[in-house]
């Protein structure tokens, strides 16, 4: 989960490092209160802000209203700028580079620092040292103040972080060490220990606004680790609502229904032997959806996954939905109580249902799917 700078600089604030004096604004008519000069920031989540524009100066309150209102009407990197970050400027005598972040082939977090900071970092020298959790400082050599560093890798360390970059820090004219930028990842799945983080929409990539849909399907898993069902859920423009089950059998799937030609709903899936009202909640979301030619019901041979228990919650939603669903339903499972499952089924006789075992494949099952999606939408357009 990717934070705007003025939610990350509230972390680095609270762990007692020093941040500049600012004001977050919505739109060019708020009063000011901060002293002049200041800097002007948009607010988005991708980098290279700066180089589109996205930070001004001002030396005046006529001159911020303007530059504000400016950057209010400006997308950056396919971002809408809905806020800007109003800060004192600082008195600089020297910026750095600093991040800490976790390294898949240290296996740990790493510390990556340069004794120039600002744009075009990625261009310049930087030294990288693995921390160890255990014992932090343990081989460190740094540029920076003890206490600022002390306040930084155990902000990391604490926070569920996966980024946290800072660029730049300076240390101004009188000796304090400011972060005058923040950027800060967060691990998704550590939000139960950080029932804070629910202020935060969700939002994982830069320039993406969730929809509702999205937001909607990953409140199902909060505070219920039942198994899984809705973590994961994004919306696409196609027309065949989808139900996969297991991580690598779910990108099997879509990749077998988009090579014979069938357009995607949504992508989501449900694993872990989820709960039937679990399900039931993520199937409402699911075809909650206008214009849809079909619903696509799929996974792998589940090792514990319960295939009636899973596919009980399905029929539950679809029983609730009215008018019922005309559309083919195209179910491929196959798993523990599969056989009281498919008997469930043979007694739902509202609903158009293809069920298929292990016997037939999931590229096979797509094609049906597909087939019948295309014979339906040529019957209601």
């Amino acid at each position: 989960m990717i934070l705007f700078e003025f939610e990350g600089k509230k972390i680095l604030s609270d762990a007692g490092i020093l941040v500049p004096n600012s004001q977050l604004v919505t739109s060019a008519d708020e009063a000011i209160t901060l002293n002049f000069p200041v800097v002007l920031k948009a607010q988005v989540l991708s980098g290279k802000r700066a180089d589109a524009g996205g930070i001004l100066f001002a030396e005046n309150a006529s001159d911020a209203k303007e530059k504000i209102s400016e950057l209010l009407n400006k997308t950056i990197n396919k971002e809408e700028v809905k806020q800007v970050l109003i800060e004192e400027k600082a008195d600089i005598k020297k910026e750095f580079y600093v991040s800490l972040s976790y390294d898949t082939i240290f296996r740990q977090p790493v510390l990556t620092f340069s004794k120039s900071g600002g744009t075009g970092i990625e261009e310049r020298k930087s030294e990288i040292i693995p921390v160890n959790p255990l014992d932090p400082f343990e081989g460190l050599t740094t540029p920076f103040d003890e206490s600022f560093l002390k306040k930084f890798i155990d902000i990391f360390l604490k926070s569920d972080a996966v980024l946290i970059e800072i660029n730049p820090i300076v240390i101004t004219e009188s000796g304090d060490w400011i972060a005058l930028d923040a950027k800060v990842n967060l691990d998704d799945t550590a939000l139960g220990r950080h029932p804070d983080w629910k202020e935060y929409p969700p939002r994982s990539v830069a320039g993406y606004n969730p929809t509702p849909h999205e937001i909607e399907a990953k409140k199902i898993d909060e505070g219920d680790y039942r198994g899984t069902a809705g973590s994961t859920y994004f919306d696409f423009d196609g027309d065949i609502a989808i139900l996969a089950s297991g991580g690598g059998a779910s990108i099997t799937a879509m990749d077998a229904l988009l090579s014979v030609g069938g357009k995607a709903a949504n992508f989501t899936e449900y694993s872990g032997n989820p709960p039937r009202e679990k399900v039931e909640k993520l199937t409402k979301i699911v075809l909650d959806k206008p214009d849809l030619h079909g619903l696509w019901i799929v996974g792998a041979l589940a090792n514990f996954t319960d295939i009636f228990e899973t596919l009980s919650g399905i029929v539950d939603a679809l029983g609730k939905i009215d008018p019922k669903p005309k559309y083919p339903i195209v179910i491929r499972r196959a798993g523990p109580r599969d056989v009281e499952a498919f008997d469930m089924l043979k007694n739902v006789h509202d609903l158009d249902l293809h069920i298929y075992g292990e016997e037939t494949s999931i590229p096979e099952s797509a094609e049906i799917i597909t087939k019948l999606a295309k014979e339906y939408a040529k019957t209601v357009s």
